[in-house]
């Protein structure tokens, strides 16, 4: 197909995806695919289309771009010829979605001295005043150059409001990251979504203003327990379980910030979260949204704890402690023998997602990771069928978890959120109707 051909499939792709029309959005995908586009061109399309038309006035999350945040970072994972699945998904998505008639105006963008800026930035977020949190944050965002200053405004903003279940921080980490593989290619417009959200969407600062009581009854220096610290023993993973059984928020606030205050490093503590996050999708019956969305959190804010270097990144550490407390998760699962090699047990678990056997996946895949066999073929082989279930019928897509989860494994070579993921993916609604009809444009 001649490069003119190729502008104008991803053309009628931003087109289709702008104007909510999914079939046309994914024949305009599957054109310019083959014709030899890289995925990741195929995000880029619907992003800049679905940010444009992103609506602020539903209330609603930006899902689809989290998604193509996730599509793009499954990149990583998959092999080369299956990359385009997570991209097609994503784009089902974020053409499904409604959007407004008409391309948002070009915000007003304000300038001057950064700190005085983000300060600034805060107090409009929390008034819920969009036009001057636009203008503001969008004023100290550079375009093509990842402005950490901007990031640590961002995901302090959304670590301070847990409106819609804690979404607001989940949306502005993945639009985030997918600003950064993008390049930072009009940043301004990929990421103005997560102010809008962030802004307009739904408002809770309860567990906030729980979190800033505690630390101001114990005088704490957040500077101090921001950083150092070592990583948990017997001892601290205990504590974190008390934290997570405590009776109110208050009372697990007070147990997260005794964890600092013992000397385990905060992105230790993260961690721990993040396996607490996998054993509620391992204690689930059932598909669980909730269990989902605390994950989701939880990887969010270990993010933040990596990225940011003021001392607010623990706002989300103590959010997503929040978020998790609860009763300690069931993890008996079902005996699965694994196969009688690697080759065998991927085999065997392909066939318990396939047939939507939760418990069956979850034990091979843990048989898996314990007799050694290569993690890299297990997170293929799970993005993969991540990738086959429908984004726009499952609430927060399989893709999504799928990204999360294989982030905290590659973090902390623990078993558990690999073991979650096949869990999540085989409990999830079937719905393969568009996989069927693009599995011929995967490689062999």
């Amino acid at each position: 197909m001649p490069s003119s051909e190729v502008a104008q499939a991803l053309a009628d792709l931003g087109a289709a995806v702008a104007t909510s029309r999914t079939d046309r959005a994914i024949d305009a995908a599957i054109r310019a695919h083959r014709a030899g586009t890289d995925p990741l061109e195929l995000i880029r399309s619907a992003a800049r289309a679905g940010a444009l038309h992103f609506d602020p006035a539903q209330g609603k999350a930006p899902t689809g771009m989290v998604a193509l945040s996730a599509a793009a970072n499954l990149r990583d994972v998959l092999d080369p010829g299956l990359r385009v699945l997570p991209a097609l998904q994503a784009i089902a998505l974020a053409a499904s979605e409604k959007k407004a008639p008409r391309p948002a105006r070009p915000p007003l963008v304000v300038s001057g001295e950064v700190t005085h800026l983000g300060r600034s930035f805060l107090f409009a977020a929390r008034d819920g005043n969009l036009p001057e949190a636009e203008a503001i944050f969008l004023g100290i965002l550079e375009e093509r150059k990842e402005r950490r200053m901007a990031g640590d405004m961002l995901f302090r903003a959304a670590a301070e409001d847990m409106g819609d279940g804690g979404k607001k921080l989940v949306v502005a980490v993945k639009l985030w990251q997918l600003a950064r593989v993008l390049g930072f290619q009009e940043a301004r417009t990929i990421l103005r979504p997560a102010v809008q959200y962030l802004a307009a969407g739904p408002r809770d600062s309860s567990a906030y203003r729980t979190i800033l009581a505690v630390l101001g009854k114990g005088w704490v220096d957040l500077e101090a327990l921001a950083s150092g610290g070592r990583p948990l023993d017997e001892a601290g993973r205990a504590q974190v379980a008390l934290c997570l059984a405590a009776p109110d928020d208050a009372g697990c606030a007070a147990e997260t910030l005794a964890l600092l205050r013992d000397g385990y490093a905060a992105t230790a503590v993260a961690e721990a979260l993040s396996m607490e996050a996998s054993k509620r999708i391992l204690g689930a019956e059932s598909h669980d949204p909730a269990a989902r969305l605390v994950l989701a959190l939880a990887h969010a804010a270990r993010f933040v704890l990596t990225f940011t270097r003021t001392s607010e990144k623990l706002y989300g550490l103590f959010q997503a402690a929040i978020r998790l407390r609860s009763e300690a998760a069931d993890l008996s699962l079902p005996g699965a023998p694994g196969g009688r090699n690697e080759e065998d047990t991927l085999h065997r678990l392909s066939d318990d997602l396939e047939a939507r056997r939760p418990g069956e996946a979850a034990s091979l895949t843990r048989a898996y990771l314990a007799r050694g066999f290569a993690p890299d073929r297990l997170l293929n082989v799970l993005a993969d069928h991540a990738s086959r279930n429908s984004a726009i019928a499952n609430g927060l897509p399989d893709l999504v978890i799928a990204d999360g989860c294989a982030a905290e494994f590659m973090a902390t070579k623990a078993p558990e959120p690999l073991v979650a993921l096949a869990k999540a993916i085989a409990a999830s609604p079937r719905d393969r109707t568009a996989y069927e009809t693009w599995k011929g444009l995967v490689a062999p």
